[in-house]
């Protein structure tokens, strides 16, 4: 004779279904606006990139890029 406590442990012993399936990672890959500071004049500006490092990026401003 089989007891309810003994068929409901068992429900847990089925293997999961593949837990890839259940969710999505969420990855915001997309350019925004980040604070630069150009390494030639210091001055800081605005520019449309990915950036997820640390600090402030070093990126050189439209004036001086065009000054190469």
């Amino acid at each position: 004779m089989s007891s309810g406590k003994r068929s409901a442990s068992r429900k847990h012993e089925e293997p999961m279904e593949n837990a890839d399936d259940d969710f999505e990672i969420d990855v915001d890959c997309d350019k925004s606006k980040v604070e630069c500071i150009c390494p030639q004049c210091e001055k800081k500006h605005i520019l449309n990139f990915h950036w997820i490092g640390r600090g402030t990026p070093r990126k050189y401003c439209q004036n001086c890029r065009d000054n190469m």
